[in-house]
């Protein structure tokens, strides 16, 4: 361990990244109790988020960007999701300062990140989306419209309570020619959604069998 009287926060610089209490005991080679009260001592400098997984079991993001005021597009993400279960954790999360990012945000950075979890949580963000024109002029911008069309539609065979996408919006995005198929993430493709596929001319990396977590 190191010491002096700010050993916690050089101990956070060196103990950056997510754990379980068990990993987090583990990298220190000390006890559970003691590695709860190194938590806790991180956590009153800011450095400690909490997440939780399956069956809320605690995950410890440990990051000097923690104490940064601002909020990351993960925990965004994480506010739309109400199972523990499908959360997403990432400790290289792209903070905003001085604003609130939005759900539509939150949507295409989820889709951008061309990871099969991120892919799985994007599907909870259709919920919430509200304005529905500056999702189309985001996704317009990051040539994603297919893409945002095609989860859509899964989202709306999963999710609860999705609101219709505008005719408007689908009209619009009918009229994007696109002659190749696009990846949302490389070289992955569903069986279960071919038709969704075809029809957007875009493979998604998913199947029913990846969706569980949502039908608890």
């Amino acid at each position: 361990m190191i010491k002096g009287s700010n050993k916690y926060e050089k101990l956070g610089e060196l103990v950056q990244g997510l754990y379980s209490l068990e990993s987090f005991a583990d990298r220190l080679k000390v006890k559970k109790t003691k590695a709860v009260y190194i938590l806790y001592r991180l956590r009153k400098l800011g450095l400690v988020k909490t997440y939780y997984e399956a069956e809320k079991k605690r995950i410890y993001n440990i990051s000097l960007r923690n104490k940064q005021k601002g909020i990351s597009y993960t925990d965004k993400i994480n506010e739309a999701i109400r199972n523990p279960a499908i959360k997403v954790m990432s400790s290289d999360s792209y903070y905003v300062h001085g604003r609130m990012p939005s759900y539509e945000e939150a949507l295409l950075y989820a889709i951008k990140q061309r990871d099969v979890r991120y892919t799985i949580v994007s599907l909870a963000l259709f919920r919430k989306i509200s304005d529905w024109n500056y999702l189309y002029r985001l996704a317009k911008k990051e040539d994603l419209i297919r893409e945002v069309c095609a989860l859509y539609e899964i989202a709306r065979k999963i999710v609860r309570k999705v609101r219709r996408m505008p005719k408007r919006f689908l009209n619009q995005a009918k009229k994007i020619k696109r002659k190749d198929f696009h990846y949302i993430v490389a070289h992955i493709s569903s069986d279960d959604f071919k038709d969704i596929e075809k029809k957007w001319r875009v493979y998604i990396p998913l199947n029913y069998s990846d969706l569980e977590e949502y039908r608890r």
